[in-house]
């Protein structure tokens, strides 16, 4: 599961998806986008846009990488919990691994029901420019249940089989709030897949004239 605002995509994304899908077996990489984010007061694009530009962008990956617009359907804020419970609910019992960045990782004790996630599944960290190894173990130290490090450089492993692998070999620096406000001031960056910049522009989102 690779969640998130997606407001907008960005080559940093997509570049995500493709590393992550090289680096662990994975059968499938399902981008699911929050409808209605609850650290959010508002979104810069609203959900349909979101989800445009998302199925642009994602066009030119393997059929590996799906969309699903599960959290479209609930009439609630987009807590991840709730995600992975039905997820859980649609697909079974499979062996689930959720994608997120590093910082997220340092704020994961802030989110809705944060102990239960480790529960329901697995964790990928993509390591971010500004972040430490040092901090990433930190964090994982700090998850409910106790993580231990395994032999094998990275990957941290609960008693209930739960797993945390840390990606530290590749990182973006990008990020959706500062391509928000470039668009704000006029400049399209290199960042953006050129699909992206097209429907930004043509649907007059994030300031655009």
């Amino acid at each position: 599961m690779f969640g998130g605002t997606f407001d907008p995509v960005h080559k940093g994304h997509v570049a995500i998806a493709r590393h992550v899908g090289k680096k662990v077996l994975l059968d499938r990489i399902i981008c699911i986008p929050a409808a209605d984010p609850p650290h959010k007061e508002t979104t810069g694009a609203p959900f349909k846009h979101r989800v445009a530009m998302l199925e642009l962008a994602l066009a030119g990956l393997t059929d590996q990488v799906s969309l699903s617009l599960l959290e479209a359907d609930r009439h609630t804020p987009s807590y991840t919990v709730d995600t992975l419970l039905e997820l859980r609910n649609r697909l079974g019992n499979q062996e689930y691994y959720f994608i997120l960045g590093a910082d997220s990782l340092l704020e994961l004790h802030l989110w809705y029901r944060f102990q239960d996630l480790p529960t329901l599944t697995n964790f990928i960290v993509v390591a971010r420019p500004d972040i430490s190894d040092r901090e990433v173990s930190s964090a994982v130290a700090g998850l409910p249940g106790s993580f231990k490090a395994e032999k094998c450089a990275g990957v941290w492993r609960r008693r209930d089989g739960a797993k945390c692998i840390y990606l530290s070999d590749f990182s973006i620096a990008v990020a959706s709030s500062t391509i928000r406000c470039q668009l704000e001031r006029g400049y399209i960056p290199n960042t953006l897949d050129s699909r992206v910049r097209k429907y930004i522009i043509d649907h007059r989102l994030y300031g655009q004239k």
